[in-house]
């Protein structure tokens, strides 16, 4: 239950951090918002088709939701990341994370309850999601 607790959380805190980050976006540009939204939908896609579908922990994901999407990606069967699919979450990350540093930064409060957030949310992830975590293809598997 702690780890399903961390695991949603975690995703919350991460969702949080988007929309300050979208409505700081829409504050510079609504073009800008808009694009960024757009591709804030489409990156944890990415992430569920290129991590997440190939995890073998995905029917009992702490994460919850990207496992259930990552369900229904049936196909993909479990084994090691390929560097597409690496670069695919890198990618993604990029978007989430990296280009609303670009806006971000003319709002100093903002920008660090920005990372805050994403900071709090990632210690949840590797301390405690990653230690319940089965998936030993995993690149960021602790001890592994």
């Amino acid at each position: 239950m702690t780890t399903r607790f961390h695991g949603v959380t975690s995703i919350g805190l991460v969702l949080v951090a988007v929309v300050i980050a979208a409505v700081t976006g829409f504050q510079s540009s609504p073009v800008l918002g808009l694009v960024y939204l757009l591709g804030c939908a489409v990156a944890p896609l990415g992430i569920v088709y290129a991590y997440c579908a190939k995890c073998p922990c995905r029917t009992h994901c702490a994460h919850v939701i990207f496992g259930k999407l990552a369900v229904a990606f049936t196909k993909r069967q479990p084994g090691p990341y390929t560097k597409t699919e690496i670069v695919v979450v890198l990618v993604a990350l990029l978007w989430l994370l990296g280009l609303p540093q670009v806006w971000l930064w003319q709002y100093p409060v903002l920008l660090v309850l920005f990372w805050l957030l994403n900071v709090i949310a990632v210690l949840q992830i590797r301390l405690v999601v990653c230690r319940s975590c089965e998936n030993v293809y995993c690149p960021m598997k602790v001890g592994g």
